[in-house]
């Protein structure tokens, strides 16, 4: 499959190119930046994942619909697992690891930006360094975060040896195979480049569960991620009445993907053997 350039709409508007990786069958950013470099490439102002306030109506509507999105992430994980010990990788302003211990789990947390551990420590979160082999957690998650982590294979086996046997690892993640992603091509606004560094379909995050060691339980679709994705994707264009066709097309993309788990952002419900 031949490489293919995609504008980084957020930030610098530079271009980066897409080249397709055979071994992982998932699209790669490159040139592949280091972390510090990769930092310059983030919003000046609080990344949006990181921040409990809405400057704007699209603002206020991701903070709507990632509060939405928490009772679901919940519940799909607690008819899976017993309440126990759970970690939230790239934990953000932790709001699910605060949902979660609400409902009764023993909560820990991890993210890499210092404006998201400050929230953290402030609320009062456990936080951890690192992890690690026999950390022994029940469940861990990773809600739109594994697209950012370079080496995914390396990433999948620290997270299988931090589990017990029969533990969950989820992971959600953008869906480049959905029909909005085909649509809107190179303004689709989940490539976001070069913050998110691997790009997955289905079948690639299956293929690669697999081999790290996982069986795969659950694939769900994630609903409200399709109108956001729009949203920002007709903006990217500058489409005239943006809002109406993003709710549509969103609408559109559920409805043609929903029953082939081929929605715009997916779920893969992981588990470490018993």
């Amino acid at each position: 499959m031949k490489p293919f350039q995609v504008k980084d709409f957020l930030v610098s508007k530079e271009l980066f190119s897409l080249r397709y990786d055979r071994g992982l069958n998932a699209w790669q950013t490159t040139p592949e930046l280091s972390s510090e470099k990769l930092q310059d490439y983030y919003p000046k102002q609080d990344y949006l994942s990181h921040t409990d306030n809405a400057k704007n109506t699209k603002e206020r509507l991701y903070l709507w619909v990632k509060k939405q999105n928490i009772k679901t992430k919940l519940r799909w994980v607690s008819v899976l697992h017993n309440k126990g010990k759970l970690l939230d990788y790239g934990a953000g302003n932790g709001a699910f690891v605060q949902a979660a211990q609400a409902k009764g789990w023993k909560t820990y947390a991890f993210d890499f930006s210092e404006t998201a551990k400050r929230q953290l420590t402030k609320k009062g979160i456990n936080q951890i360094n690192e992890v690690r082999q026999n950390d022994n957690y029940d469940v861990i998650t990773l809600w739109h975060v594994f697209e950012h982590l370079p080496n995914p294979q390396q990433q999948l086996k620290r997270f299988y040896e931090a589990l017990l046997p029969g533990g969950i690892l989820a992971l959600a993640i953008p869906n480049h195979s959905s029909w909005d992603a085909k649509h809107y091509g190179l303004h689709w606004a989940a490539y976001d480049v070069p913050r998110h560094l691997w790009h997955y379909n289905k079948s690639s995050i299956s293929a690669l569960g697999c081999r790290a060691g996982f069986r795969v339980l659950k694939i769900r679709n994630m609903f409200w991620d399709a109108f956001y994705i729009s949203l920002l994707s007709e903006q990217y264009k500058n489409s005239q009445l943006a809002w109406p066709k993003a709710i549509v097309k969103g609408l559109y993309s559920n409805l043609v993907g929903w029953r082939k788990r081929n929605t715009s952002a997916i779920t893969i419900i992981l588990q470490k053997p018993k």
